[in-house]
């Protein structure tokens, strides 16, 4: 791994005071866990979405969960404190288009991306931890063949990152919610769909500092919270996608 397991445990996107340039649906569903309720614009026109967080606050890292951006899309971050901007991306590609060396004519189709076949779309920022009393995502996407711009989730918050990665062993499990039914002829049929990941690893070295950061973010987010983990962080490509995802912890804390 070129750099360790990062972790956001703790939302501040959930608190923050939301303002988007047109909502089609409200902007304030991404601040919600419901997959049914995500945040639409009106048309592909540039669309600006500032956030004021409650109280300043320590941000390292800045997530799009679920969106829809197409291989012309650009997404430009800031963090915000006050009036002055103390992190600007710039615009950025986020679409992550298949490179011509990579490219299989006649199976790919033209724009398609590395992570076209992973369930979610999603988009990563990192940068330093920066004291941040708000931030503004400006998105682009006027090629969007659905006519609008959507986003599930947005994620912000401060990155846990160990000093020691996950053990040997880590496991990851595509897990498919369809079942088989046999017909009285014996036919075989498959009800249901939906997949979801499940992630297992073990963080057998921790040191005293990290132990305490992670026992104090776990104990404050419990289970009903959403955790947003990038086990290859900056790898890029479909290992980095694969292997990054929002959910919420199963098995107890010890």
């Amino acid at each position: 791994m070129t750099n360790n397991l990062r972790l956001i445990v703790n939302n501040a996107h959930d608190g923050a005071l939301l303002s988007a340039t047109t909502n089609a649906l409200p902007i304030a569903y991404t601040q919600q866990s419901k997959r049914v309720k995500p945040w639409r614009s009106e048309g592909t026109g540039e669309q600006v979405i500032d956030a004021t967080l409650p109280a300043p606050t320590l941000l390292s890292g800045g997530i799009l969960y679920r969106h829809n951006l197409s291989a012309g899309s650009r997404v430009r971050l800031e963090i915000l404190n006050g009036t002055a901007t103390a992190w600007d991306s710039g615009l950025r590609s986020v679409s992550g288009v298949i490179p011509l060396g990579e490219f299989r004519f006649g199976i790919d189709k033209w724009g398609a991306t590395s992570t076209d076949d992973l369930p979610v779309k999603e988009s990563r920022f990192w940068f330093p931890s920066t004291l941040a009393t708000g931030y503004r995502w400006t998105i682009t996407d006027a090629d969007n063949p659905d006519g609008y711009i959507e986003i599930g989730r947005i994620v912000m918050g401060p990155v846990i990152s160990p000093k020691f990665n996950p053990s040997f062993g880590l496991s990851l499990e595509a897990e498919d919610f369809s079942q088989h039914r046999r017909t009285e002829g014996l036919s075989l049929y498959t009800i249901g769909d939906g997949e979801a990941r499940r992630l297992e690893f073990d963080l057998d070295h921790l040191i005293a500092t990290d132990r305490q950061n992670l026992t104090r973010a776990f104990r404050r987010a419990g289970k009903r919270t959403d955790i947003y983990v990038s086990v290859f962080p900056e790898a890029g490509g479909f290992d980095e996608a694969e292997y990054a995802f929002l959910g919420r912890r199963e098995n107890n804390w010890k």
